[in-house]
């Protein structure tokens, strides 16, 4: 789809307006002396084109311009963008003016009124050139962030200042910018069409599987760490169990059944045997020891039975609220065909029916509902357990005080005390160890799962090969550089004779010479640099039109003629004060200009602004506008 200009215009601040209207095809020329406004028609552009910052130069226009206007042709409407002049010294201003329609003008200034954000222009005109989704690659281990080639991007190979255009340095507009060389290189590929669109989809895919790769892949492995780890602690405390005889000797069992031993052996410590009918002290208090240690077994076996619920509770909620989440978006679906899918639209596709979906929904709603309710009083009686284990405890303290004051001196206590103080540490240890084993990551994928989902990045690794577009890139930089090499025989060139190309990776004309490569900035003379920025821009848009590339269908030169005819020889356009060989090199530069857009035609538009006024018939039809006397603003608003 071709954007083209139809006319540039600026507004009083007395309501007047005055434009210069564009041959909707072909060459236009505003031909005029220094001062008068042709190279700020490129910064009005930008900054009707979205561009944050006016780079209007402070002077007359910003004094006198109240608001910028561009009127563009898509071919099927006209879109006019109208952008309100900051007040030097601000170089922005958030007000925006869009009026769409087929046979629309420029608007009278009482018209303009903010009804547009600055970010709308953007969306707007990228939509309007054909730019679809797209996302530029960038290589692993680069920091860079990827971006979305836009209509700010695009215009990039649309213009061409007089600092540009003569430079050996920078081949693109704003080239000289920092970060945009990188930003050039990558978006230029998908302009060229190296990158189409359903590559671009498929990257995009390629993407999301890989993350979801990644995770299974993550999960898996800390999954069998955490099974070697738990294992290994397992058969430590197993052993441990052995040698104080709580487990029976042997080589431990397996994990799983080294586990379930472990969680069987009884909390209460064992007692020495004492006679049932026994009336003395100490064994009174044994007694009273045995049942304390008996209730508090029983307590922790309560609370951990508690937090167990609570675990699986707990990691019930988390399931279902993401699978809550899953179907949320419902919502989307209210008023869809029940017969289709209720994200996408496809009837081919097998999925539940949005009822059941959303009965799915409230069954978890409800299931959510009781686990809420019931966690409350888990807690409670939690605390409730928490402050019986704490007086049983101080009870059990007390009962082992009195037991060591009346069995200081017996041997035999001695002998039972310390064969009860490793039995009870390794108790203690045991129910600490069960108590804090990791529980065991979800399985969230299987063996086959796994492979599919490797397999699947394989598939659309092989339909994105980067080497596939590094390919076709390279191929259509050849076809580019063909139409330089033709076109440079129409201009006397230092290495006019030579095969051209375009180095995207130096971003810069190379000629392959006899002697080697030379590129750009090591050629000599302003003519050479005018002459390649020229051949270059020419070929790209050749291409750009004949594979109807998203790319607006203008090219904008300020000042071709410069390298031969400055600012300083300038009297009424009349090239015949130059040298021979100068005046030779003008006309060749603008008739290889002119047949290109009357070649590429209609749909597509060159824009020159320049000091020559050739008297050549192909010449005069084109020029739109001389500004001499005269310019983009009036004497009349200077001088009111």
């Amino acid at each position: 789809m071709s954007l083209r200009i139809l006319e540039i215009g600026v507004y009083g601040h007395g309501g007047e307006r005055n434009s210069v209207r564009l041959n909707d095809s072909g060459m236009s020329i505003i031909t005029g002396a220094s001062k008068t406004g042709k190279s700020s028609l490129i910064d009005i552009i930008e900054f009707c084109f979205g561009r944050d910052q006016c780079n209007v130069s402070d002077g007359v226009i910003r004094q006198h311009a109240s608001w910028y206007g561009v009127l563009l042709d898509r071919g099927d409407t006209r879109i006019f963008i109208g952008r309100r002049n900051p007040r030097p010294p601000k170089t922005r201003d958030p007000d925006v003016y869009l009026a769409m329609g087929r046979d629309i003008g420029m608007p009278d200034h009482a018209e303009l009124h903010a009804n547009l954000a600055v970010d709308g222009i953007e969306s707007l005109l990228t939509t309007s050139v054909g730019i679809a989704e797209n996302m530029t690659t960038v290589p692993e281990g680069q920091s860079r962030q990827s971006l979305r080639a836009n209509i700010k991007h695009a215009l990039m190979f649309c213009l061409q200042d007089q600092d540009e255009i003569d430079s050996r340095k920078v081949l693109f507009h704003r080239q000289s910018e920092p970060f945009l060389p990188q930003t050039i290189k990558d978006v230029l590929p998908y302009f060229l069409g190296a990158i189409d669109e359903d590559r671009l989809r498929r990257k995009a895919e390629l993407d999301n599987e890989k993350k979801e790769l990644r995770r299974l892949e993550k999960a898996a492995a800390e999954r069998e760490q955490l099974a070697g780890f738990s294992a290994a602690r397992t058969e430590d405390i197993y052993r441990e169990a052995q040698t104080v005889g709580l487990l029976p000797a042997g080589a431990p069992p397996e994990h799983e059944t080294a586990l379930a031993a472990l969680r069987a052996i009884n909390p209460v410590i064992r007692e020495l045997p004492v006679p049932p009918d026994s009336i003395e002290p100490i064994v009174v208090l044994r007694r009273e020891r045995a049942a304390l240690r008996r209730d508090l077994a029983a307590v922790r076996e309560r609370l951990r039975q508690i937090r167990h619920v609570e675990d699986v509770a707990g990691g019930f909620a988390l399931e279902a609220e993401e699978q809550r989440a899953r179907l949320a978006p419902l919502g989307l679906a209210a008023n869809h065909d029940p017969a289709t899918c209720a994200l996408c639209g496809s009837a081919d596709i097998l999925l539940p029916a949005v009822s059941e979906m959303r009965s799915s929904l409230d069954e978890l709603d409800q299931q959510l509902s009781q686990v809420r309710r019931e966690v409350p009083r888990l807690q409670e009686a939690q605390a409730e357990l928490l402050t019986r284990q704490g007086d049983i405890e101080q009870a059990l303290k007390r009962n082992q005080d009195q037991i060591e004051n009346l069995a200081k001196q017996d041997d035999a206590f001695r002998s039972e005390q310390d064969s009860q103080i490793r039995l009870a540490k390794t108790v203690g240890r045991i129910t600490y160890f069960l108590e804090t084993l990791p529980r065991p990551a979800p399985i969230v994928a299987s063996g086959d799962e796994l492979e599919a989902a490797r397999k699947r990045v394989e598939a659309l690794e092989k339909l994105v090969d980067p080497e596939n577009t590094a390919d076709r890139l390279s191929s259509i930089l050849n076809l580019v550089g063909d139409f330089m090499t033709r076109d440079s025989e129409k201009l006397d060139l230092e290495h006019s004779g030579s095969r051209l190309r375009l180095d995207v990776r130096q971003l810069a004309v190379v000629a392959d010479t006899l002697d080697g490569p030379v590129p750009l900035y090591r050629m000599g003379s302003g003519e050479n640099w005018v002459g390649y920025h020229v051949l270059a821009h020419l070929a790209l848009h050749r291409w750009f039109r004949q594979k109807d590339r998203p790319v607006p269908g203008f090219l904008f030169f300020d000042q071709p003629s410069q390298a031969h005819y400055p600012a300083e020889q300038d009297r009424n356009g009349d090239i015949d004060v130059l040298p021979d060989a100068d005046r030779e090199a003008v006309y060749k530069l603008f008739k290889l200009i002119s047949d290109v857009g009357k070649e590429l035609s209609p749909g597509f538009q060159v824009i020159v602004t320049d000091h020559a006024d050739l008297r050549e018939d192909w010449f005069a039809k084109a020029v739109v506008a001389r500004w001499r006397g005269v310019g983009l603003i009036p004497q009349t608003w200077i001088d009111r």
